[in-house]
């Protein structure tokens, strides 16, 4: 038996179809006869109410009452008002029919197969799959729908063995067709199970904004929103291969994109004092003798920190200093860098003295900030900014210091 049923029938019919496979009947746990039911306003919420449109009201009734002809349903009354709609049990395989769906105990068999599917195609995957069958095994929902994972999944997989620089856009007609429905339906999800089983908790220590924490996380594989630059500038010779070598100078600054990086093969430095910078209006406004200067166009990721760690294999004599914003996060950063690199960064430009110096263009701290700072003088960092800073509740832009640096070379 089969028949069409309109969008209210279907609601109800699938509401009683949820009361039956949440019960201990459908569980095999029952001693006695369940019935399943459920009042009107379950799927028409107006219709106990004195203000709902009559004619609608007479609508449902009329639907309820042809599948009670039909003996799907009963119905029980007060006068002729419906108080509840009952499932008839021996009508249960044909609301499956009907209704195109399959039955819980079917659905989670299909999901767990699918996820065992999955496991093996990757580390992260394999946890994130292994969490989803367990919940399955215990009665509980999934994190996504079998539909919304055998959407996610793949792409993960995908971004997971991704081995070149790839755009957002690019990823997104590369798989679906359209540049703008990665961004607008996938990429939080990607990024929040990336994050979740993936092995990102230091890759993110200290960072809270969720734009940049999803820029991290795609970035370590190679999906950038734009494409991403090495801003140099500073005597030094760098040597591509299969071109003959680049001398750079300080007058020249010059970008080179994170694909034309991968050709380089050395890169000789010839000042002793190296500086990397992590604002880009502070790079084009330093220009003090002696200094080859760094910018990496965002955050540190794994590809730039092998690049510095390279480059510091290349040029063991010279000296690594950050210049980066006088807060909370500017700090981090010069940690941040020191842990992943192994390099033996100083802050540059960021003492007590320019704090106090050019405390009367800073801003408040935010609770962020304050939060952070804490943790650091917790753990014994930079005790004296820390303290500063929270006391006299300022931070302080690098913009504001690189301008002044400038200008007071000039004056002098």
């Amino acid at each position: 038996m089969k028949f069409k049923v309109d969008r209210m029938q279907r609601e109800v019919l699938s509401a009683l179809l949820d009361k039956y496979e949440n019960s201990k009947t459908y569980r095999g746990e029952n001693q006695v006869q369940q019935t399943f039911s459920i009042s009107p306003d379950v799927v028409m919420e107006e219709y106990a109410s004195d203000f709902a449109d009559v004619e609608q009201i007479h609508l449902f009734e009329e639907e309820m009452e042809d599948l009670e002809r039909k003996q799907m349903i009963r119905l029980e009354r007060h006068g002729t008002v419906i108080r509840k709609i009952l499932l008839n049990p021996e009508m249960i395989p044909v609301c499956y029919e009907i209704l195109e769906r399959k039955d819980k105990n079917a659905q989670i068999r299909e999901q767990i197969v699918f996820y065992e599917s999955c496991r093996d195609t990757s580390p992260v995957l394999n946890r994130f799959c292994a969490e989803q069958i367990r919940l399955l095994e215990a009665g509980r929902k999934p994190e996504y729908s079998l539909a919304e994972a055998s959407e996610l999944l793949p792409l993960c997989l995908f971004i997971l063995n991704n081995k070149q620089e790839l755009l957002e856009r690019e990823l997104s007609i590369v798989r679906f067709g359209d540049s703008k429905l990665f961004e607008k339906k996938f990429r939080a999800r990607v990024c929040r199970l990336l994050q979740r089983y993936g092995d990102c908790e230091e890759l993110l220590d200290g960072i809270d904004d969720k734009r940049e924490r999803e820029q991290i996380i795609l970035g370590e594989h190679g999906i950038v929103s734009n494409p991403s630059y090495l801003y140099v500038k500073g005597e030094a010779t760098l040597f591509f291969r299969g071109l003959p070598p680049v001398e750079l100078s300080q007058d020249i600054p010059v970008a080179y994109s994170s694909e034309s990086l991968k050709r380089l093969e050395r890169i000789d430095i010839h000042n002793v004092r190296v500086m990397t910078i992590e604002n880009l209006t502070s790079f084009n406004r330093m220009k003090e003798d002696g200094w080859f200067y760094l910018f990496l166009s965002g955050y540190h990721n794994t590809a730039k920190q092998r690049l510095l760690v390279r480059i510091a294999e290349q040029n063991r004599k010279i000296r690594w200093y950050h210049f980066g914003d006088f807060d909370p996060d500017g700090f981090l950063i010069i940690e941040h860098l020191k842990k992943k690199t192994g390099i033996h960064f100083q802050p540059i430009h960021m003492g007590l003295d320019e704090l106090k110096s050019y405390q009367k263009y800073g801003r408040s701290m935010e609770e962020n900030d304050r939060r952070k700072a804490k943790k650091m003088l917790e753990k014994g960092m930079y005790q004296e900014e820390m303290r500063f800073m929270l006391e006299e509740n300022c931070k302080i832009e690098q913009e504001i210091v690189s301008w002044m640096l400038e200008n007071r070379k000039i004056c002098e």
